[in-house]
């Protein structure tokens, strides 16, 4: 099946908030020519590591601290703090702890809350997710879509991976409202427009 098939059964809006890269690892991906389209493999890979994504559950005071770092990062870290060797918001995370300012990032997180740079990263991907959840149609477009993949004539072991990756966007109610309370709230609302357009 053509990939461009493939990925129009993909919400596009959720998964894109989903998957924020950090600005910095995102620009030198992309300075190092890494912004291609996704392979077959690399799709499939994707899929996979979405589809076992657990969502990490949000409360406001750490949705907003997940937040805070990410704008951290944006702005005391130019592109060539970190080396992209693996495109993907994996890639990201991957390149931010093997960099030199890993011990910097990790003493960030703590500060936060968080235990390492992964659970931060879970958290604010989680928080991408709810956030999408709430703005671009929620668990409405999902089922759609897993409605027009039922009827697709695509193998079926296809249809379970994407079935599986598209369940994996739906967040908990819990961190649906967390979204919601957040998006209510002048000046962390500001804080989610300004992480949005650094994307």
């Amino acid at each position: 099946m053509p990939m461009n098939k493939l990925l129009s059964f993909l919400p596009a809006a959720i998964v894109g908030a989903a998957l924020a890269l950090p600005v910095a690892a995102q620009q030198k991906a992309e300075q190092n020519g890494a912004k291609q389209p996704p392979t077959a493999t690399q799709a499939a890979q994707a899929m996979q590591k979405l589809a076992k994504f657990r969502h990490a559950p949000l409360t406001p005071e750490k949705a907003k601290a997940a937040l805070e770092i990410f704008l951290t990062l944006k702005k005391e870290y130019p592109p060539e703090s970190f080396e992209m060797k693996t495109p993907g918001p994996m890639g990201a995370v991957e390149a931010m702890k093997a960099s030199q300012k890993a011990q910097a990032i990790l003493n960030l997180v703590k500060e936060k809350g968080f235990s390492d740079i992964d659970e931060w990263a879970r958290a604010f991907t989680s928080l991408g997710m709810a956030l999408a959840h709430v703005r671009q149609g929620g668990e409405k477009d999902i089922r759609t879509k897993l409605g027009k993949l039922d009827e697709s004539p695509m193998p079926e072991p296809m249809k379970a991976k994407i079935r599986a990756m598209l369940e994996a966007l739906i967040p908990p109610q819990e961190n649906v409202k967390v979204a919601q309370e957040l998006l209510k709230d002048p000046e962390t609302k500001k804080m989610i427009e300004t992480v949005e357009k650094g994307r």
